[in-house]
């Protein structure tokens, strides 16, 4: 049944959730279940701030010409094309289907929201001045787009603190619209998103966000292509060799790249983009590697400025190489092909001197294979050679053909565009070839006959007393003769060690060594390690033993599986840690700032028990 009205948006920035709660305001439902009835035709559909569902049965109830699509909502009034922004294409299709669907469950997931390390908002968010202009302009606020972004505590137009809601983006009643209202949108410093900071860190950040606002806009804003993932780490790769922290070959001087990336952004104002930098093997490392999963569009934003990456070098330009583009030409003189686009494959290296990047390339119709130093500069470049590591069969056939007529060495060279002494290398080659195979003939011949002479004359020695006896002998049928050394030599003699292994005394004197590391892993001061059996394993050099003879070791193996860690216990461990070392360090015990330093992602799910522990150890600090 189509709607008999629906709001207007106020402006691209409007969230659908907005839109929807002005709805439901003016409808005079009492029961939110109501309003879901008749904008989705469905009272269970499950309401979402950021990235809706049920966006074809909306468009199906609008009012008659109304003009609204699937397409507009989506795009428009979403932080879709925000969080699909760096998805493959497939991957973003599923994503808008689910949104055009009533089955929203697998959104955040199939985005990558879930898995990104970079938390959603909790609470719904608004800016004071856009609050104020709102209601001037419109005669009510409303909830925008760009106040929702994660790791994003500013507004994108004023610059300064964004404030939450008393309203949950996630969490809360699955089945409400709330608008926005002087009630739920409260200014106060409890309120504000940046109220904790000291003034030099909020105005780092604040200048850092002013510094990403065009690429946050830009990419809620504007359309681009979807690429594969390894499209932007090959990206990333080109700005790097262009400032000197990779290699033409596509390996990144880590090290280079973490101190260079540190000093355009402060660890304090890293936290507050939820980027922080932690290990040589975090996001900052495997974002400039191959992409294997998704990253977050912030962390994605984040290394685009550091590099100076606009949004349409990223999207709307193709990925560059030292040697152009393919296909390459073909520069056998001799070949059908000669100086024709044929060659669509090349091999990068580096020169081990200078560290250029030199090109290998292989005709696929005559073998011929040259190398050029670059990078090209120029379309002339195209057509040199550095050096030649293949000539090609069709290259000799055609000496040979050429060899026979009263040509000059000269004009040969002319010819085969080579130089005469390599000319003449090839045709010396080629006399002595047929020579040679005779020659070496005989001297396979020769050498089995002095190999059965020295086993007659050493009957009792192995195959490797005998090598050590005849080094030379043994390498040179062992390079042309392989099979017939193998079948005409002595056969090893299979020894067996007549000494047995108590096990019980092993048992013992490896548990011994297990609850010594167990007891240091669990007594460190440093980062907690969670104890698993390869972990102890590896700690004392005995991980083989551990994992294929651990039917031998009853007593190390009830111990280890005693000990051993599951994710869940490990992870209580390292929140104990966290509060802990907070403690010595006399620092406030705040629940984010726990989960954050404990390396948490599911925050929603640890909350609690780290709220618990806090409790737990405030108590036992006041005692003490």
């Amino acid at each position: 049944m189509s709607l008999v009205f629906f709001p207007s948006p106020y402006s691209d920035d409007e969230l659908l959730y907005s839109i929807c709660a002005r709805y439901h305001k003016r409808s005079g439902n009492v029961h939110e279940k109501a309003t879901l009835h008749d904008l989705f035709s469905n009272r269970g559909l499950t309401t979402s701030v950021f990235l809706p569902s049920g966006i074809s049965a909306l468009v199906s109830n609008m009012p008659p010409f109304s003009g609204y699509s699937e397409e507009q909502f989506v795009f428009e009034n979403t932080l879709y094309p925000y969080n699909s922004a760096f998805l493959p294409a497939n991957q973003a299709n599923k994503v808008y289907q689910s949104m055009l669907s009533n089955d929203g469950k697998d959104i955040y997931v199939r985005a990558g929201v879930v898995a990104s390390g970079v938390p959603q908002n909790k609470f719904i968010r608004f800016c004071p001045l856009c609050f104020e202009e709102d209601e001037k302009k419109y005669g009510e606020p409303y909830f925008h787009r760009t106040h929702q972004l994660s790791g994003i505590h500013c507004c994108l137009e004023h610059f300064m603190p964004l404030y939450s809601s008393t309203i949950l983006a996630s969490g809360g009643s699955k089945h409400r619209f709330e608008f926005a209202s002087k009630d739920n949108c409260i200014i106060n410093e409890d309120h504000n998103t940046l109220g904790h900071l000291s003034v030099s860190t909020k105005e780092k950040y604040i200048n850092h966000v002013i510094q990403l606002a065009p690429y946050l806009k830009g990419l809620l804003n504007k359309r681009f292509d979807h690429k594969e993932l390894n499209w932007f780490e090959q990206k990333y790769k080109q700005a790097l060799i262009a400032k000197g922290i990779a290699y033409y070959s596509g390996r990144v001087k880590q090290e280079d790249w973490r101190a260079f990336f540190e000093k355009r952004y402060d660890q304090s104002v890293l936290d507050l983009f939820y980027s922080s930098l932690s290990s040589k093997g975090d996001w900052l490392s495997m974002i400039v590697q191959k992409h294997r999963k998704s990253f977050h569009p912030l962390r994605h934003i984040l290394v685009m400025n550091a590099l100076g990456i606009s949004l349409n070098d990223m999207f709307g330009t193709g990925l560059k190489s030292p040697f152009g583009s393919s296909p390459w030409f073909c520069l056998n003189p001799v070949c059908d092909y000669y100086r024709q686009p044929v060659i669509k494959d090349i091999e990068l290296t580096l020169s081990d001197k200078t560290k250029d990047p030199v090109g290998t390339f292989k005709c696929p119709n005559c073998g011929y294979t040259y190398t050029r130093r670059g990078p090209d500069r120029t379309q002339q470049d195209r057509l040199r050679k550095t050096r030649v590591k293949s000539y090609g069969e069709v290259w000799k056939t055609k000496l040979r053909e050429l060899s026979k007529l009263d040509l000059s060495l000269r004009e040969l060279s002319r010819r085969m565009g080579a130089d005469p002494n390599t000319i003449k290398r090839f045709l010396n080659d080629e006399k002595e070839s047929n020579w040679n195979i005779e020659q070496k003939t005989n001297s396979v011949k020769e050498d089995c006959q002095n190999w059965m002479s020295l086993q007659r004359k050493y009957p009792q020695k192995s195959i490797k007393q005998l090598r050590e006896a005849e080094k030379a002998l043994y390498m040179r049928l062992y390079r042309n003769n392989r099979e017939w050394l193998k079948a005409n030599s002595p056969k090893p003699i299979k020894r067996t060690s007549p000494e047995r292994i108590d096990w019980n005394k092993r048992d013992e004197e490896i548990l011994e060594r297990v609850s010594e590391a167990v007891k240091n892993l669990l007594n460190s001061e440093d980062r907690p390690v969670r104890i698993t059996i390869g972990k102890v394993g590896n700690l004392i050099g005995e991980r083989a033993i551990l994992e294929k003879k651990f039917d031998k070791l009853p007593r190390t193996m009830k111990y280890l599986q005693e000990k051993a860690e599951t994710v869940e216990q490990f992870t209580e461990r390292r929140i104990e840690h966290v509060i802990n070392e907070m403690y010595k360090n006399n620092e406030e015990l705040k629940t984010w700032i726990i989960l954050r330093k404990s390396g948490i992602k599911d925050w929603n799910l640890w909350k609690k028990t780290v709220e618990e522990k806090i409790k737990s150890r405030e108590y036992l600090f006041s005692i003490e």
